[in-house]
């Protein structure tokens, strides 16, 4: 079944409410958000908001969700084989992705986001590229590869933020390269492991 194209309109609406939410939220809690200060601040009225979503809670659930979708469309789109170690073009799409959900990943995943959330968010680097590119140049013991994910994935969400943080003054291709050299400088380890 064919999906029908969303309205310009509802996606103008959309994109205020994810821009207030953003903004509230990085200032407060969820739980402190109300529909009323979050319409106000979109520059809709309550009404409309409710015809999109349920509550303050439904539309964070929904912007999270599409988030998570967005990462998975992006894992899955490369292959462990496709890096030569020198060129990266996961990461590449994947700080690309960043920026272009930047103040989604500012809130979501920096200090105030949930925590659930920001372990979903790890698992599916883990699990739809990470994992399978780690075995695919170093095979060898699993609790080794599972360290080496971890610290990756930490390192790698880290410098994500700060580049968010800052201003994202480099382009996504040259945060790529620098993700890219980190990651095959810490391979190294393996490779005296193995």
């Amino acid at each position: 079944m064919e999906e029908k194209p969303v309205d310009r309109r509802v996606r103008k609406t959309k994109r205020q409410l994810r821009l207030a939410l953003m903004q509230l939220m990085s200032e407060k809690n969820v739980k402190d958000i109300s529909v009323r200060e979050l319409a106000a601040i979109a520059d809709i009225n309550r009404g409309t908001f409710y015809i999109h979503y349920k509550d303050v809670y439904d539309l964070l659930s929904q912007l999270e969700e599409e988030m998570a979708q967005g990462l998975i469309k992006v894992c899955r789109s490369h292959h462990a084989e496709e890096s030569s170690g020198s060129t990266f073009p996961y990461l590449n799409d994947l700080y690309v992705f960043i920026k272009e959900n930047a103040d989604l990943c500012r809130v979501l995943l920096g200090a105030n986001g949930d925590k659930a959330y920001t372990d979903r968010i790890c698992q599916i680097l883990r699990d739809e590229h990470l994992y399978d590119f780690v075995c695919y140049f170093y095979p060898g013991e699993e609790d080794l590869m599972n360290y080496f994910c971890s610290f990756i994935i930490a390192g790698n969400l880290s410098l994500a933020l700060r580049w968010i943080n800052t201003g994202m003054r480099e382009t996504p291709e040259e945060m790529a390269v620098l993700a890219g050299e980190i990651i095959m400088h810490g391979v190294k380890v393996l490779e005296t492991k193995q």
